[in-house]
């Protein structure tokens, strides 16, 4: 009987028979019966791809009937087969461009409108017409369901579905627009739809999203464009639509907090987009949350922290206001990986700044550095904990814990020295920790006081017997160098390092290298051997003549190898 009634001419018999079909689809105990009918499915399938264009409420009930169908992936093969998919197609094209023709009438009749009361009406029904249509969205969330197999979806791109979802995307329409951003959210994970996106301006129309009001939209878009950030080509149209203020302010939002942090975290791993960040205030708000009083952070929140902390503005930002301070204890008491890294890159441009005469950020660490030095000691198990601490170490100079205190007293109140020669034990370290002791021995140097200190003649062979043992690592060898050099423009080390380790033969056997820096922190060396004879003898000695010799045979090793020393004819 309902069947009978999709036969006959007259659209509301069809209507109603339809919509009877409809409210037995909507329970699923009918659902297996409905489809096995293949007659039934054959003239549904067949009034559907006949009268979409002559009625759309006709149109709406039948899409409704195998939306329901869809709901049940086991039943998309047989949709399939019937070729539910094109044909829905074929409906969203043809309502995108009903849709296109409906908004150029009603701007006519907007124009129009103030001319007559009749012209007005004629508008007012127009839009109401333009609205209701709009809502009838549900043939997308067939393509949806339709679209959890892969091969469905790769015909559907083949058939510009994308061109119509980005379409879709201008609606005001919140479920639609719903709908229309969990489609394109499940096409994003493939490289070749994001493609399409761009061309199709998706990632500019997203960014807009982000100022509407409605809460599910905005979710739903943050989920879209943190797919599409993993592209870098995104991510720049992102950027260049001026994505990160608004995310900054969603930022402030708990609901949508987690998906921002991981958009921004993207963002955040292109060195150019660090520094807008500064222009925002997403350094304020980033430590406010880090210093909430739970234990465990978010690890998208540390790791946008880490990203926006290599850059010198934003580190400088960091430290305003106690936010060093606040970090560091926080390090301390949760011992988090991820933080320590902050406070690593914090230290690393107060490091930098220094290079600068005008630079008044000095003591920066002066409160600070007892308590990580007792840290690090009790995490000396820790490796990659271990590795964080070391590093910090190394880049406060005697500068940033001035005046309060200096290194020579932290090194015998702390028993320094026992520390850093235990992690320098062959076998005992791993290169990355051994790497950072080298650099924190370095900045050591730098204090004259702590030269009696930690220099003797045991704590110079064992750098000797690593300059020895990591010849292989070139920044080990460079960094040992940088070691040397420094501890050579202090007389007294002057004579221990030459006479009793013969150093400069092993800086001799080293300069040949083809590794520029390593090969220009060789010839500092030499410079500063000959340099410091001249000044103690007031001429070239032993040393500064080898590395004359060295520096003749190594300028003219060509022609010496083009002519080889002969031996002497005998007599």
């Amino acid at each position: 009987m309902y069947m009978e009634r999709l036969y006959d001419d007259d659209v509301e018999s069809k209507q109603d028979g339809a919509i009877r079909i409809l409210h037995l689809a909507m329970h699923a105990m009918h659902t297996e019966q409905l489809v096995e009918n293949e007659a039934l499915m054959a003239l549904l399938s067949r009034v559907l791809r006949d009268d979409y264009k002559k009625n759309s409420t006709l149109t709406m009930t039948l899409l409704r009937i195998f939306w329901c169908f869809s709901t049940f992936v086991q039943l998309h093969p047989l949709l399939g087969n019937y070729s539910i998919g094109a044909t829905t197609l074929k409906i969203v094209e043809f309502e995108i461009k009903r849709h296109e023709l409906c908004v150029l009438e009603e701007q006519t009749c907007a124009q129009w409108s103030t001319t007559s009361l009749e012209a007005l009406e004629k508008y007012q029904n127009e839009r109401k017409r333009n609205r209701k249509r709009i809502r009838k969205q549900n043939q997308i969330f067939l393509l949806i369901h339709l679209a959890q197999d892969i091969r469905t979806e790769r015909k559907m791109v083949k058939k510009n579905i994308i061109m119509y979802l980005s379409k879709m995307l201008d609606r005001t329409s919140a479920n639609l627009q719903l709908v229309v951003l969990a489609f394109l959210k499940k096409l994003s994970i493939f490289q070749e739809n994001m493609d399409a996106m761009i061309r199709l301006h998706v990632p500019e129309k997203l960014v807009t999203h982000l100022n509407c009001s409605h809460e599910k939209t905005i979710q739903m878009s943050l989920k879209l464009l943190h797919n599409l950030s993993f592209d870098p080509q995104q991510r720049d149209l992102l950027v260049k639509n001026s994505i990160i203020p608004r995310l900054v302010i969603l930022l402030k939002k708990p609901p949508f907090r987690a998906s921002t942090l991981r958009i921004l975290y993207h963002l955040s791993m292109d060195d150019r987009c660090k520094s807008m960040f500064t222009y925002t205030d997403a350094i304020p708000i980033v430590m406010q949350l880090i210093n909430f009083p739970q234990n465990i952070i978010a690890k998208e929140l540390a790791a946008l922290t880490v990203n926006l902390s290599l850059n010198a503005r934003n580190a400088e930002w960091m430290c305003q206001r106690g936010g060093l301070e606040a970090l560091v204890k926080r390090v301390i008491r949760t011992s988090d990986p991820l933080l320590v890294k902050v406070v690593r890159n914090i230290s690393q441009w107060t490091y930098r700044s220094q290079e600068d005469t005008t630079c008044t950020q000095k003591g920066t660490w002066a409160s600070l550095i007892v308590p990580l030095i007792e840290f690090a000691i009790s995490q000396q198990e820790k490796h990659d904990f271990l590795v964080e601490m070391i590093a910090i170490f190394a880049n406060v100079t005697p500068d940033d814990i001035a005046p309060t205190c200096s290194w020579d007293q932290l090194i015998l109140h702390h028993s320094l020295v026992p520390f850093i020669t235990k992690l320098l034990v062959p076998g005992f370290s791993q290169d990355d920790v051994v790497l950072e002791v080298v650099q924190w021995i370095s900045t050591l140097c730098l204090e004259p006081k702590t030269i009696p200190l930690m220099v003797t003649s045991k704590f110079l062979r064992m750098l000797q017997a690593l300059f020895h043992g990591k010849a292989h690592d070139q920044e080990i060898t460079h960094q040992l160098l940088l070691v040397f050099y420094r501890l050579l423009r202090y007389l007294n080390t002057f004579d221990h390092i030459m006479d009793g380790l013969d150093f400069i033969s092993d800086v001799i056997a080293r300069a040949n290298t083809s590794n520029i820096e390593l090969w220009r922190m060789c010839e500092l060396v030499m410079d500063l051997v000959i340099d410091t004879e001249m000044q103690r003898y007031g001429r070239i000695e032993k040393y500064g003549e080898r590395i004359r010799q060295l520096r003749f045979e190594l300028y003219n090793a060509e022609y010496l190898d083009a002519f080889p020393a002969h031996p002497t004819a005998s007599m």
